[in-house]
């Protein structure tokens, strides 16, 4: 399992909980296959989504695949949700018309 230019010592170093998520990784196909999820998981979302009832929620392709989002979000690089919030308020008010930051020094 030597590769992109790891070593035999980098990968032995590699944790045994480390190589059991590279495994399970592999054997689900989400390592190597994202673009086939990137692809395919829109157009599942839009075919639920137009055969959904009127007035039902629309479908996210989170919700019609969970699991994925196990490989591709890493909460501790996600910033606190006082912080979210905070920036979704700014990024709201910056659209106002007239907005000058000078207001907020």
């Amino acid at each position: 399992m030597v590769f992109n230019g790891h070593t035999e010592k980098s990968v032995s170093e590699i944790s045994e909980e480390v190589f059991t998520e590279i495994q399970v990784m592999y054997a689900d196909g989400m390592l190597g296959n994202r673009g086939v999820y990137d692809s395919i998981a829109p157009l599942t979302a839009g075919v639920f989504n137009y055969i959904r009832p009127e007035g039902a929620p629309a479908y996210k392709t989170d919700q019609l695949f969970p699991w994925v989002g196990e490989y591709f979000v890493n909460p501790d690089f996600e910033p606190p949700k006082e912080e979210q919030v905070s920036n979704a308020l700014l990024a709201y008010v910056t659209q106002a018309k007239g907005f000058s930051r000078e207001r907020f020094q």
